[in-house]
């Protein structure tokens, strides 16, 4: 895996953590989980952010999750909500994603066979961001 694709892969991971925050948003209330969730959000947008200029510096273009992953991440979402909208439930779609991402991006920084720092930066920060945003909603279970 070169630098362009492992960009990709945090450009993705951040866009699909991004889409999914802003749904869970719409059901979740107001307080504590609501401010943590939006603080996800900023870190989110901000790595995706710098995965995109980062392709971009290098010749690349971000390329977006599926559609179908897309529509797939929304519509669980929208049915888990419908179901129950407690913060701890909430906690609990949070760290599946999270998951998710952790175990995606970890697999590709193993596949990785590229010496640029700062994309090895990028993919810790990444990592990093998916691991306090588990450790933070552990708190809502």
């Amino acid at each position: 895996m070169d630098d362009k694709e492992l960009l990709s892969c945090i450009y993705q991971n951040a866009d699909m953590g991004v889409d999914g925050i802003l749904k869970v948003l719409e059901g979740a209330h107001s307080g504590p989980i609501r401010e943590a969730l939006q603080s996800q959000l900023s870190e989110y947008d901000h790595i995706r952010s710098e995965a995109i200029e980062m392709l971009r510096q290098r010749g690349g273009e971000p390329a977006s999750p599926s559609a179908m992953a897309k529509l797939s991440a929304k519509m669980g979402a929208v049915g888990n909500l419908m179901k129950e909208n407690t913060p701890g439930h909430i906690a609990e779609m949070m760290i599946q994603g999270n998951a998710m991402g952790l175990t995606r991006i970890t697999k590709r920084l193993g596949e990785y066979e590229g010496e640029d720092k700062a994309v090895r930066k990028l993919a810790g920060k990444l990592l990093a961001a998916e691991q306090q945003n588990i450790e933070q909603m552990k708190q809502f279970l």
